[in-house]
This record gives C-alpha cells, sequence and structure tokens, in this order.
C-alpha cells in the first residue's frame, strides 16, 4: 500500500546477507549418521512386540531424545499462563479478545466499544495485531469425476448413475516459518503501511473509492494521506451507525505463479488425470474491527446467522448490512519472505535463506508421495524425513506407470 506508519512496534532489522544454501538456510534437523541408534525411530516392524524391543534397545543412546521444554530458557516464564511464541515478549497480548473467527479462520472479528471510541487504545491494539504473522500455506487438491448408482427402489433409479465429486488427495504445507530471519528473536522484514491517495480502497465507505481530489468524491486534502493514527482516528469519530476497520496481514516477495507452474508439473510428473488444484490460502489474513451494537453482534453470532439463512431472511439483510456498513480498509501488515538485494539487480534475499525452487525441490517428493498415498491433512517435518528415508511404496509405482485419478465415464 501507500506509505509506512513510524508505529512499528518491532523494528524489522537489516535485511541479513544473502545465505544461499548455507547450513543456516536449511530448516532442518538432520539424524545423526552415527551412533547405535542413528535409524532406530525411524524405522517401523510389522510384529508389535518387536518394535518395542527394537526402539528400547537405542533409548540409552540421548542424543535421539528431543531437549525437555525447560532447557530452552528464552521461552520459560516461571510457570506463568502459556503465551504465543510467536508474539514478541515485550509487546504483550493483544488488549481484546476476538469475538469470533471466520470458519476458515482467515478472519478474526473484535468487538468491544474501547476499539470504536478511543483512538489511541485503538492503535495500540493494532499495533499489536500487527505483530502476529499471517499463516500462508501451500495447498493441493486432486479430484475426479465418479460415478454413483442411484438408491431408489425402481428397476430405473438402481440402473441410474449420477455423477459425484470424488477427492483424491487434499495436503497441506504451512510457510509461516519462512516469514522469519530468526524466529526466536521474531526478527522478520515487516512494516505497517496506509493507502495511497491513488489506491482503490474503503475510505470509510461503502464502495471502494481513491482519495478526495485523486478520483475519489470531495476537495483534495492538505498534508497527504492519513497514517495509522489518522485513520484511526477518523475511524473512531465517524458517526455512522455501522462501521468497520479493518487490518489486512499481506505476504509480499514470493513467486506464487512459478510455484504453482512447478506442482501442476508435479503432479503430471505421477501421472495424475484428474484435476489439480493449486493454491495458496492464508489464515490470520485479516482483522475486522466492529462498534459494538446489537446488530454488529448479531452478524457475527453464528446461530442468529445460520437461522437468517434458514429462513431465507439474509436475502433482506444482507443488503441492508451491506449498505449500512463504513468500511475502513486502509491499513496493512507487509510480512515480506524476500526482497531485492541491494547493489545487486535481479537477485533477492530470503527472510529464511530459502527460494521457490529451493523449497520445492525440498518438499517435491514428500507432496509426491503424498498424492499417490491418497493423504488428506496437513504435511509436517516428519513427512520430509520419512520421504529421505524410504522409497515409494509398490501402489504408487503401478499408479505412475498406468494413471489414476481419472474420471468414470
Amino acid at each position: 500500500m501507500g506509505k509506512p506508519s513510524d508505529l512499528d512496534p518491532v523494528p524489522s532489522p537489516d535485511p541479513p546477507a544473502y545465505l544461499g544454501e548455507s547450513a543456516r538456510s536449511m530448516p532442518l534437523r538432520t539424524p545423526s549418521s552415527t551412533g547405535p541408534s542413528s535409524h532406530r525411530h525411524g524405522q517401523y516392524l510389522d510384529d508389535p512386540a518387536t518394535q518395542a524391543a527394537y526402539e528400547s534397545a537405542g533409548d540409552d543412546d540421548d542424543d535421539d531424545l528431543p531437549p525437555l521444554y525447560t532447557d530452552h530458557e528464552e521461552y520459560a516464564d516461571g510457570g506463568a499462563a502459556p503465551f504465543d511464541p510467536l508474539i514478541p515478549r515485550g509487546l504483550g497480548e493483544p488488549f481484546v479478545q476476538p469475538f469470533g473467527h471466520a470458519d476458515d479462520g482467515s478472519v478474526a472479528y473484535y468487538l468491544d466499544p474501547r476499539l470504536d471510541s478511543d483512538p489511541a487504545f485503538l492503535v495500540d491494539h493494532v499495533t499489536r495485531l500487527a505483530a502476529l504473522p499471517p499463516r500462508p500455506f501451500v495447498r493441493l487438491r486432486g479430484t475426479h469425476q465418479g460415478r454413483r448408482r442411484g438408491g431408489g427402489s425402481g428397476s430405473d433409479d438402481k440402473d441410474r448413475h449420477e455423477r459425484e465429486e470424488v477427492v483424491d488427495f487434499d495436503v497441506r504445507v504451512e510457510l509461516t516459518h519462512l516469514l522469519y530471519t530468526d524466529i526466536r528473536t521474531h526478527s522478520s522484514y515487516r512494516r505497517v503501511t496506509t493507502a495511497g491517495n491513488f489506491e482503490k480502497v474503503r475510505r470509510g465507505t461503502v464502495f471502494p473509492q481513491r482519495a478526495p481530489g485523486f478520483g475519489g468524491s470531495g476537495p483534495a486534502e492538505e498534508g497527504g494521506p492519513p497514517d495509522l493514527v489518522g485513520w484511526c482516528h477518523r475511524f473512531c469519530a465517524s458517526g455512522a451507525g455501522l462501521r468497520c476497520f479493518t487490518l489486512q496481514r499481506r505476504v509480499e516477495g514470493w513467486d506464487w505463479e512459478l510455484l504453482r507452474r512447478r506442482l501442476e508439473g508435479l503432479a503430471l510428473a505421477s501421472n495424475y488425470r484428474g484435476r489439480c488444484e493449486v493454491t495458496f490460502p492464508v489464515r490470520n489474513a485479516r482483522v475486522d474491527v466492529y462498534n459494538d451494537c446489537r446488530a454488529n453482534r448479531w452478524r457475527l453470532t453464528g446461530w442468529i446467522c445460520f437461522l437468517f439463512y434458514a429462513t431465507a431472511l439474509v436475502v433482506f439483510t444482507w443488503p441492508w448490512l451491506f449498505l449500512r456498513t463504513r468500511r475502513w480498509e486502509t491499513v496493512a501488515a507487509e510480512w515480506h519472505m524476500s526482497w531485492p538485494t541491494t547493489g545487486v539487480p535481479g537477485r533477492r534475499e530470503y527472510a529464511a535463506g530459502l527460494s521457490e525452487e529451493q523449497w520445492y525441490g525440498l518438499w517435491a517428493r514428500p507432496l509426491q508421495r503424498a498424492m499417490l498415498e491418497r493423504r488428506d491433512g496437513e504435511l509436517h517435518q516428519g513427512d520430509l524425513e520419512r520421504s529421505a528415508e524410504e522409497g515409494v511404496e509398490a501402489m504408487g509405482v503401478v499408479n505412475r506407470s498406468f494413471g489414476w485419478g481419472g474420471d468414470l465415464c
């Protein structure tokens, strides 16, 4: 967006030197290749008793045991209440807890009278929320059209086949750790920005528009576009009955189209004949702060929304809410996964030292294996280690040879 705010609570460090493919850039724990139990816990036997005896034989080697939580003094808090390790320790928790969340986890809703009446309180709250990272994911979902026999009692119904969508695989990998240069110290390249004059966004309006005098309605304002403090003051001073102040969390600095082409090619390489959809969903992508009133509480309450949908009242209430609500979508927290290298045109430095191509080279085999295994869920570091130690199963070889996942005629 436009100019950065001066209120970023955790100043971003200078971009680190280019890391290339150094040991620091690889976020993997490489198992030791020496010692009597270096591979014991990565193998699985058919007999449970044999498996237990096999693993217990290497329990004397402390190298395979994870460290105790008490060993991490930077996360010890003297028995205090649990905290979010991604929140900078000096910043503290947000002042207000969320009123609710969207079903997909992409939006958090806040509703408190202090947030729509006290500009200083709103500024501090938004500043704390801007320090929480978005959670980007890579998602691969494969589907094909299958046939289902009709379930009626008549002969015609039994012979009739209905087409339905069959999900072959649905796997996800989280990328949040790639936003940090050092996750233990919460070092990242992020900044809070506000809308520029020529950007088409909602500025306390129903529909997006440019700033007054730059294509928007009204006379031009003096002094340039407002900063975070200015927008918070405008939101709290507004007399609109229904208001919403939005903080967007954006992920910048990766070539998503390049990664999409690589992953689509990976599905083709496994001879998958269905439809593979590659998307990049982001959780914690947005924060909506509503003014405290009965209408806003109802619109954010799940059972009331269900009642309105079930009785078709939403047909009348949705246009009314849309036209009555004034929205401020002028503030964003930008989290950069990479940035241009100073003095080297065309070269970029990556926050975690891992480029798109390097990430693809790291995860291509686990993702392909998950597709062939028809997995449904999120992949973790254990999948990386397992793919490095084990080969492709026989069924995967057959699928890759003859093709799989095609539509049934």
